[in-house]
């Protein structure tokens, strides 16, 4: 088991609602932006421009890809990451403004 120094204390520590908070808020923030994508015309022509672009089209036969319906879902699932990477760049962004401001 480790040992903590007293110095240290509970400064490090994230509780537990705090962790459920920013699972909730992720979540939030990932499908807020897959709902932008939907939605405004310049994002969704985008992720059209990528889908048709030779490196995504190399995905399909990489990973065996004949179908319509398996083309649909590998772009869902580009456009479901994508959305959970900017969102967590944006939440902890936020994460570690707060704190510094809370300084």
């Amino acid at each position: 088991m480790k040992q903590r120094n007293d110095a240290e204390g509970a400064a490090g520590e994230v509780s537990i609602t705090t962790t459920l908070l920013r699972t909730i808020g992720l979540v939030g923030l990932t499908l807020a932006l897959a709902f932008l994508i939907r939605f405004v015309p310049f994002l969704s022509h985008g992720v059209q421009w990528v889908a048709g672009t030779d490196a995504w089209q190399a995905l399909y036969s990489l990973f065996g890809i004949d179908t319509s319906l398996g083309r649909e879902q590998l772009i869902l699932i580009g456009i479901m990451l994508c959305c959970f990477f900017v969102a967590l760049g944006v939440q902890t962004a936020l994460v570690y403004f707060t704190a510094r401001l809370k300084r």
